[in-house]
């Protein structure tokens, strides 16, 4: 369902399956900086670049710069979301 309305909405080149997370998004103040990180590692992601603003701590996977487009993608249940780009 999601990879049609995608498909639909930006096309076939951003095909979900080409896409890569930018960040994760862990909201405040449900999430500290250390929960933050411990939940990333825990799932097998980066937690060295963080970044604290008023409603996330951004997780930094890969910089924006890379990316020709980027979405944001919600988890269910936990509050955090990914940012997901396609390469340029």
């Amino acid at each position: 369902m999601a990879r049609r309305a995608l498909r639909r909405r930006y096309g076939r080149s951003m095909r979900i399956e080409d896409s890569q997370v930018q960040s994760l998004l862990f909201p405040r103040p449900r999430f500290t900086v250390e929960s933050a990180r411990e939940w990333a590692e825990r799932h097998a992601w980066r937690s060295d670049d963080v970044d604290v603003k008023d409603r996330f701590i951004h997780l930094r996977q890969q910089p924006p710069g890379r990316f020709k487009a980027i979405r944001t993608k919600y988890f269910g249940g936990s509050g955090v979301q990914a940012r997901i780009g396609w390469r340029k």
